[in-house]
């Protein structure tokens, strides 16, 4: 059995908060490959505001290039060629359609999603495709998952180590002329400041 994580999201940008959560998942699950799948047309974000796709790839491509380079994770565009909203389901069954019979997919996902798991699109099925593991944000919010995942079923959460970022404050400081240094990583801020991103 090969053990392939898929952790999607906006990543608008991607900050050492989702590095965190994808690095330790990877060796937390012991996966084989992890999938870092940037959303095409997020069904929960709001479009305003949102990098192009190729943009926000490019800069998953920069965070995580020692990881690539170690043929552990892979940036995957599926989302892309499938094109319209971005619902997990139809990205994990087309990762299955792609991927050998034998593959075990471990869906990774963040404590803000996970409190809405249960509106998000044919949830309950989603179940059924992949292994649905979730992790911490915040440090608080860990007590309050372990709860609503009982309560769900079938999701493990992941007890990691927080790093405290979000996009919205990556953006936010961008916009201000202020430094994100310790938010994103140094190759990923060079990229974002050369080409005036958010500001």
């Amino acid at each position: 059995m090969i053990k392939v994580g898929i952790f999607g999201g906006a990543f608008n940008p991607i900050h050492n908060g989702h590095i965190s959560i994808a690095t330790q998942a990877f060796k937390d699950l012991k996966l084989k490959k992890m999938l870092i799948v940037p959303t095409a047309t997020s069904p929960h974000k709001d479009p305003a505001g949102l990098l192009d796709y190729d943009v926000r790839a490019e800069l998953c491509r920069l965070a995580f290039a020692d990881r690539i380079a170690a043929g552990q994770f892979e940036i995957c565009d599926v989302e892309k060629q499938l094109g319209g909203t971005s619902y997990t389901i139809n990205t994990v069954r087309e990762l299955k359609r792609q991927y050998p019979s034998d593959t075990q997919f471990y869906l990774i996902i963040g404590g803000d999603m996970l409190f809405y798991f249960e509106k998000w699109y044919r949830y309950e099925a989603l179940l059924g495709e992949c292994k649905v593991t979730a992790a911490a944000r915040e440090d608080s919010e860990y007590s309050d998952m372990c709860e609503f995942a009982a309560r769900v079923g079938r999701i493990k959460v992941l007890n990691l180590n927080v790093v405290q970022a979000s996009s919205t404050e990556v953006r936010e400081k961008l916009k201000a002329g202020e430094s994100v240094s310790g938010l994103v990583p140094d190759a990923v801020e060079k990229y974002l400041l050369e080409n005036k991103l958010y500001v």
